[in-house]
């Protein structure tokens, strides 16, 4: 009778633990690719740490093991069926991140599913940890990083003139007379919101408090992180006017590393500490380290549904994931960019090469890039990058991102509507900058005969074109072309459109419509 209830009590776990390692199998590449983020990128640098937790956690909560429950199975077959999908929609629409999150709920979705409330309960803190720690898609991060480096300027300018220093702000460009803070330098202490953010979740896991107060420790956190930024500009412009440039660009990357994190976590810890009531205080260490002892209980046997069906969806994972990674999309007929016109509009066009390092970042299907000049004028530069498949790791690169890590800095970003035969198309104006050069840059996504500015939609589009007609190619237009005294914005916008207007005609031949 003692075998058969251990039984009972054991084959479960086996099962739960062979379709977890079922599921790293099915995760093994994603896994190496946020590895390799988690080394590359300063800001994820904290993500081996965040694991370590997680790992600990589950250890230090392993007593819920012993006692399983049927509350919430079918729900975690209902979450491990949605971690399939948004794993499938990742593959088609090249999502990486999403992949990463879809194995969080199939983690979530086994526990909930062998082991009912209490499996979930024994999971949840430590998986609730890494989101923080997975890579947002670029162009989320490019755009949520500058509008708070945006913010961190406005901020830091409006405190230098209110104590009565001049300064000149250009966008992300703060002027200081003796110094100039350039976008990059200006949004540096940026880099540690995504560490502090999850620093913040794990302290509010320290306490036995309510689900609200730990959700305002994140904001606490991310509040300080952004503010402490402009307080780090704010004083780099003090130290400008007391003392030499010398003194104050020390001061400005001593105070951009490690003694920015640390002044900003043990602020972040004292505000958090300070809306905690007596009683929560004397909580600490009672969190989600503390597990009361629980009866062991075993499973029910005459309810076995939904483990049968988790144990199928496991062993699926597998053929699944061979089958989507190998997945053929349709690839329409289009003509090469060795044929592409070198006149357009009246402009001779000087054809270009990229380097060969920087095609293997792209991993572009072809491309074509050339400079049409007219006389007396500046050249218009054009770039096409076109990808026949679009996956994961292998789409078009957003300006928005690019232009920053080639030392330009935005300042000035809009989306306008150019004219398209009878209609008008939306595209991307930008005007960046380096030193005392600048350019105007017009770009926009193009897929299946749709012009779309947007990286959201163009992400969504590319998710419908994969479902209904199983085609993920696309490509990025941009135009390029310098701005200085002799070519004033108003007249380089003008030739922008005229341009592209040209330019609309040819592109479908190129880049293949519906």
């Amino acid at each position: 009778m003692a075998d058969t209830a251990m039984a009972r009590f054991e084959w479960p776990k086996l099962l739960l633990l062979i379709s977890l390692l079922l599921g790293a199998l099915f995760y093994a590449p994603d896994a190496n690719l946020l590895w390799t983020a988690w080394m590359d990128l300063e800001e994820f640098s904290h993500g081996p740490l965040m694991f370590a937790v997680s790992m600990f956690l589950l250890w230090q909560r392993r007593a819920l093991l012993q006692s399983p429950d049927e509350r919430g199975r079918f729900l975690g077959v209902a979450i491990l069926i949605i971690a399939i999908m948004v794993y499938s929609l990742a593959i088609k629409a090249g999502i990486q991140n999403a992949r990463h999150l879809s194995a969080l709920l199939l983690v979530f979705g086994l526990f909930l599913t062998f082991g009912g409330v209490t499996y979930a309960r024994y999971v949840f803190p430590a998986l609730i940890l890494l989101p923080f720690v997975v890579p947002p898609p670029s162009f989320l991060n490019s755009n949520l990083s500058f509008q708070l480096q945006l913010f961190s300027s406005d901020v830091s300018v409006a405190w230098l003139r209110l104590v009565g220093i001049a300064v000149f702000q250009d966008g992300n460009i703060i002027d200081l007379g003796k110094m100039k803070l350039e976008v990059a330098e200006a949004c540096s202490g940026l880099r540690y919101l995504y560490p502090m953010v999850g620093l913040g979740a794990l302290s509010g896991m320290l306490f036995d408090i309510s689900l609200w107060k730990r959700g305002l420790f994140l904001i606490i956190a991310a509040a300080v992180s952004i503010i402490m930024n402009s307080v780090r500009i704010f004083l780099t412009g003090v130290f400008v006017e007391l003392t030499d440039m010398g003194v104050s660009e020390g001061f400005f990357h001593l105070f951009e590393g490690w003694v920015f994190f640390l002044i900003s976590f043990i602020l972040t810890l004292a505000i958090c500490w300070l809306t905690l009531t007596k009683k929560e205080k004397s909580t600490i260490g009672n969190g989600v380290l503390k597990v009361d002892p629980l009866p062991i209980r075993s499973i029910n046997l005459d309810k076995l549904t939904p483990i049968a069906i988790a144990a199928a969806l496991s062993l699926s994972l597998i053929p699944l994931g061979f089958y989507l990674r190998n997945l053929e999309a349709t690839i329409p007929e289009r003509s090469s960019f060795a044929s592409f016109p070198l006149k357009i509009n009246g402009l001779i066009a000087e054809e270009d090469q990229i380097p060969g390092i920087e095609q293997e970042v792209l991993q572009m299907s072809d491309y074509f890039l050339g400079h049409y000049r007219e006389e007396g004028l500046p050249a218009i530069s054009l770039f096409i990058g076109y990808y026949d498949q679009q996956s994961a790791g292998r789409t078009p690169h957003s300006p928005r991102v690019c232009i920053p890590s080639g030392g330009w800095k935005i300042e000035d970003l809009e989306t306008i509507e150019l004219t398209k035969g009878d209609t008008t198309v939306p595209v991307n104006r930008v005007m960046i900058g380096k030193g005392e050069q600048k350019l105007l840059v017009y770009y926009w996504f193009q897929q299946r005969g749709k012009f779309i500015a947007n990286e959201y939609m163009a992400k969504f589009n590319l998710l419908w074109g994969g479902l209904t007609s199983s085609r993920t190619d696309g490509a990025l237009v941009r135009l390029t072309m310098p701005v200085d005294s002799t070519m004033a914005e108003v007249v380089a916008d003008k030739r922008l459109s005229e341009f592209s207007s040209a330019l609309f005609d040819v592109l479908p031949k190129y880049i293949p419509n519906e």
